[in-house]
């Protein structure tokens, strides 16, 4: 068990309220009781399946399988899952309801009852989609009209704003090569036989994780689990895509610009760099340190966005694993009265002085406060809907799912952080030279590619000026 879900490789313990299992034919299950609210019931099913499993010819075929059991499978019939939901006081589209990602696609089904006969139908519903999907034509059909709707419905701009930011970020990874979704046509060369091929080599029991967390005993649940599911005899082996699953090493810096009349003026500033190794203690404190100054970045950057006359609306930086592809550092800016050269400028600044002098102790007590508050919040009882959802969010992040820290521990954690550890954690995850430059624009820029770089250096190249610091006062105030 510890092997098939990786705590093998990790210092951290499980939950000790879950219980972690593994079936013979590879699926893994967690189950959990909670009993808020009482009586309630979630199921989740996870699977490591997304639009990177699929080829250049199936470009939107992930999502299609996702809406083929709203059409009908071995054990219900089209157009019988209404009326089998409704049975159990559920609503289609929000108790029931399922997404696809690059890397995941997860089923998500909560009930107001958690006795054996709600959950016979959660285990009966997520094994018709583990191996009992049907690809006859006319539901074939059904679910292709039904993503081409939600195509239609976005914002293409937008779509193919974030495509050709995945090509700079993430080349030659199923992210560049278009939205989940697809396209009206690639959705449309879907065809029974295609999206069959596609559901039998990556819905294998070796790539799902199926998780109840819910009023009842456990026991008899696992015992469920193993009566509906140790017959779905798919290979247990995984099957990989493709398209690579991780981006490309580093490669320098670049830059794009992105054109369309409609697009807004914005810029986003990224270093990329591998993902890391196992979730450990390790790495947990190192990535709360990093996160401790990107959210102080933040903050400096709302305040400069607040003092007129600001170069930019608002200004964000993130330091977050993209899709299972890449570990990515970025800083978002929307320009003001569209000048992306003034926007870029002045947050090259902002990063620059941040590197190069650092957070200043009262910046690290605020930021710190807001972190205890943070905890607060998070300490308070969740509901089983909730816990499923994290469960199955450590799952696709790979992440040990632990319990909650003790709040008194927590504090006393908390009052060690030191600022220079801070600073010398962001430096390392924010100094990487090899920047990709990102600029979306309403019309052409002459000679963009040295034009852009010219903005971003004539920022972030300038002498760094000290900044006052926020008041003291807010929170603690470590000791540097």
């Amino acid at each position: 068990m510890r092997v098939a879900w990786g705590f093998d490789r990790s210092d951290l313990t499980p939950h000790p309220a879950v219980r972690f299992g593994v079936l013979s034919n590879g699926m893994r299950y967690a189950v959990m009781r909670s009993p808020a609210p009482a009586g309630s019931l979630s199921v989740r099913l996870h699977l490591d399946v997304g639009a990177r499993d699929e080829g250049e010819r199936e470009i939107g075929f992930a999502h299609i399988i996702e809406h083929m059991i709203f059409h009908g499978s071995e054990g219900i019939p089209e157009g019988a899952l209404p009326l089998m939901l409704s049975s159990r006081g559920l609503q289609r589209w929000s108790d029931f309801n399922a997404f696809t990602s690059h890397d995941e696609t997860v089923y998500r089904l909560d009930l107001g009852r958690a006795d054996s006969g709600a959950r016979e139908t959660g285990l009966t519903l997520m094994r018709e989609i583990a191996g009992r999907l049907l690809f006859t034509r006319e539901n074939v059909a059904g679910a292709k009209r039904k993503v081409q709707e939600e195509i239609r419905a976005r914002d293409l701009v937008r779509d193919r704003m974030d495509t050709a930011q995945n090509r700079l970020l993430v080349p030659g990874t199923r992210l560049a090569g278009g939205p989940v979704a697809g396209t009206t046509a690639t959705v449309g060369r879907a065809t029974p036989d295609a999206l069959r091929a596609l559901y039998e080599r990556t819905y294998l029991p070796a790539r799902a994780t199926l998780v109840l967390v819910g009023d009842f005993d456990l026991p008899p649940v696992e015992e469920e689990i193993e009566r509906h599911f140790a017959d779905w005899k798919r290979p247990t082996h995984v099957e990989s895509g493709p398209f690579p699953r991780a981006a490309p090493g580093s490669r320098g810096a670049a830059v794009h610009l992105f054109v369309d009349q409609d697009a807004p003026t914005t810029a986003t500033i990224a270093a990329v760099e591998p993902i890391g190794g196992a979730d450990d203690a390790s790495r947990r404190d190192s990535s709360f340190l990093e996160r401790l100054g990107t959210e102080m970045l933040t903050r400096r950057l709302a305040r400069a966005a607040a003092v007129p006359p600001a170069p930019f609306v608002t200004a964000s930086a993130s330091l977050y694993e993209h899709f299972s592809t890449a570990r990515v550092a970025r800083i978002d800016v929307e320009a003001r009265e569209r000048d992306w050269a003034k926007g870029l400028q002045a947050v090259g600044m902002e990063l620059r002085r941040a590197l190069s002098q650092g957070f200043s102790p009262a910046e690290l007590g605020e930021q710190l406060a807001e972190t205890r508050r943070s905890l607060g919040r998070a300490a308070r009882p969740r509901t089983s809907s909730a816990l499923a959802d994290a469960i199955v969010d450590a799952v696709g992040r790979g992440l040990v799912f632990t319990e909650p820290g003790d709040p008194d521990a927590t504090i006393a954690y908390l009052a060690r952080v030191r600022l220079q550890d801070v600073n010398e954690a962001f430096r390392a995850a924010w100094g990487k030279p090899d920047r990709l430059i990102f600029v979306s624009h309403h019309r052409a820029v002459p000679r963009a590619e040295a034009t852009i770089r010219a903005a971003w250096s004539s920022g972030f190249n300038a002498p760094a000026v000290e900044r006052q610091s926020p008041r003291a006062g807010v929170g603690s105030q470590p000791d540097e």
